[in-house]
């Protein structure tokens, strides 16, 4: 990780210091000379409108030097051809540097943006659980595609805008100097009071702009949400429901829009009025020296000409500043993202290595978000390729057990063996790759068949792809489809039915082949001849793994080797099918309802 990054993550108040770390950090991470180059051309623009107030001086001067001397001696084009060809020759070469301003700028920007996306999504892939549990994932995403077009409006707007004035700026108080100093000292003056009163209020269009930014995000997040669920809106005709939910968020970004922009309304009446009595006091002693022949007419040109570009050039900073405010909030906004992580390895945690795949708990306790199902001082041995059950009420603790190994979420205290090894103490990578899960609601991308059975391992050869195919039963259905492997299985696998779902799954793990199996009810949803087929395939899973399987109906365990039933998260009856029927009270409950 970026030491940029640590230190935002360090940072409990999140200090605008280390903000610019890391916008710096992405600026520069693979741009540096491209980054220079952008700046130094921006830098020989900022030069523009004192050249052109300067080039309209002389030529204004010497058209009334030729009618005040020469006469009809000279004509007036020889006169002016020099500062004709100059005024020429400088508009070709300031497009010259505005054509290769965007050279580098499609060399550069691209790269950065493409990085902000890449380190974001790395950063997020290792979160716990818990924080995808508790951000919409069109939140999540819409925060990451944010940040990549936030830190190339900041650079734009910092460079082509506010640095390319500031030596705009600059130039015309030198100029300004060497006119007369008293134009120097009225624009400066003016300079000072609107820069300062734009700073002065920075703080708070800043506040503005996070709040508004945070509620656009969140309008992004209630969209995918009611998108990716349009099927159950459609079936619970809930259209009006969900436009109401969203005019709610509507409603947010409306007030936070308004307080923004009611809010810049009234900063730039203020420092547009600081504009008009400068440009009041200029004309005044600009006329006032003509008349005394202080000045010629040339500098009267250079002086109203020079000073009008630049305030429009000052007074766009206002706005200027109310939109690189905006894109600092979205950005910032965005880092919300690199919060601490909740599970983290340990420093150099070794990989696990199993041998005999035996679990065990020993005095574990875990409170998840104030349940009931609360684990307290939990002591339990699964012995190397043992089928065990997990049965209870919903709610009882049984997906939490299975997730407390693989895990998903850390116990307050006790440890976790697996083959004698502290799952605490090895690396959560060599974890994940010694656990298949099987989901009750499988999971796809949407990508070929191919790569979805590949995912186990990337590098796996076709012939193993569709050996695992053919051991979950799903080789021949796949081979009928008019692009068989090929063949796109859509978002979350919609392409396909229920049954063919989760044969893609189970042949997936057959590829991963860990030694370790979890299972969560694998066929509760589906018809009878289909869980036939997969109950083969599972039982050809199974052999040679110890297996924990989350049951919904009770039947699918009566062949496990144990069954532990679970109740407010404590396992309260351990034991066979046969001995839990006959003296597990909380069995034959179950027994019972299923």
């Amino acid at each position: 990780m970026n030491t940029s990054i640590k230190k935002y993550i360090a940072d409990e108040k999140k200090s605008l210091s280390s903000t610019l770390n890391i916008y710096r950090y992405f600026l520069l991470k693979d741009n540096k000379i491209h980054i220079f180059i952008l700046c130094f051309i921006i830098f020989l623009i900022g030069f523009t409108p004192v050249i052109n107030s300067i080039i309209l001086e002389n030529i204004t001067d010497s058209i009334e030097l030729h009618a005040q001397t020469y006469g009809n001696t000279l004509s007036l084009s020889s006169v002016l051809i020099k500062w004709v060809v100059i005024y020429i020759l400088w508009w070709e070469s300031l497009n010259i540097m505005w054509r290769l301003y965007d050279y580098f700028y499609l060399k550069a920007i691209p790269i950065m943006k493409a990085g902000v996306i890449n380190d974001f999504y790395q950063y997020i892939q290792q979160h716990s659980h818990n924080f995808f549990q508790s951000n919409l994932a069109g939140d999540i995403s819409g925060r990451v595609t944010e940040a990549s077009k936030s830190i190339e409006m900041v650079f734009a707007y910092i460079n082509e805008k506010l640095f390319r004035k500031i030596i705009t700026v600059f130039t015309t108080i030198v100029a300004l100097y060497y006119t007369h100093a008293v134009f120097a000292f009225i624009f400066t003056t003016w300079l000072i009071f609107f820069l300062g009163v734009s700073f002065c209020f920075s703080k708070k269009i800043n506040q503005y702009s996070v709040e508004f930014s945070k509620d656009k995000v969140n309008i992004s997040g209630r969209i995918v949400d009611s998108i990716s669920n349009v099927a159950l809106v459609k079936m619970f005709s809930a259209h009006k429901f969900e436009s109401d939910h969203l005019k709610i968020g509507l409603n947010k970004v409306i007030r936070s829009d308004r307080n923004l922009q009611w809010f810049m309304l009234k900063l730039r009446y203020v420092l547009g009025l600081s504009c008009t009595m400068m440009i009041s006091l200029m004309i005044y002693y600009t006329i006032s020296w003509r008349a005394s022949n202080n000045i010629t007419t040339g500098q009267c040109v250079m002086i109203i000409s020079l000073c009008v570009a630049v305030v429009d050039d000052v007074w766009d900073m206002a706005q200027d500043f109310g939109d690189l405010f905006e894109y600092i909030g979205a950005f910032n906004q965005s880092l919300t993202l690199f919060s601490k992580y909740d599970i983290i390895d340990q420093k150099d945690a070794p990989d696990l290595r199993v041998t005999n795949p035996v679990i065990s708990f020993n005095n574990v306790s875990f409170n998840y978000m104030q349940n009931s199902n609360s684990f307290i001082n939990q002591s339990i041995e699964i012995p190397a390729y043992q089928k065990v059950g997990l049965a209870g009420f919903s709610g009882s603790g049984k997906t939490t057990f299975t997730r407390l190994i693989a895990r998903i979420y850390d116990i307050d205290s006790g440890s976790i063996l697996i083959d004698n090894q502290n799952i605490k103490e090895i690396s959560l990578d060599s974890l994940n790759k010694n656990i298949s899960f099987i989901a009750q609601e499988p999971m796809l991308f949407h990508r070929t068949i191919a790569e979805n059975i590949a995912y186990a391992r990337p590098q796996t050869s076709y012939d193993e792809i569709m050996q695992a195919a053919k051991q979950a039963h799903i080789h021949e259905h796949i081979m009928s489809l008019p692009n068989g492997y090929d063949t796109i299985c859509g978002e979350r696998g919609n392409n396909l039915s229920g049954g063919q779902r989760q044969r893609i799954s189970i042949a997936r793990a057959f590829l991963k082949d860990a030694p370790i199996l979890i299972i969560d009810e694998a066929t509760s949803s589906l018809d009878s001849r289909t869980e036939k087929l997969i109950q083969q395939s599972l039982s050809q899973l199974m052999q040679e793994k110890t297996v924990i399987v989350i049951a919904h109906r009770l039947a699918t365990l009566v062949n496990m080797d144990r069954i532990l039933v679970f109740d407010k998260g404590h396992v309260v009856e351990d034991g066979n099918h046969e001995q839990l029927i006959n003296n597990g009270k909380m069995y034959q409950l179950l027994w019972e309802h299923y």
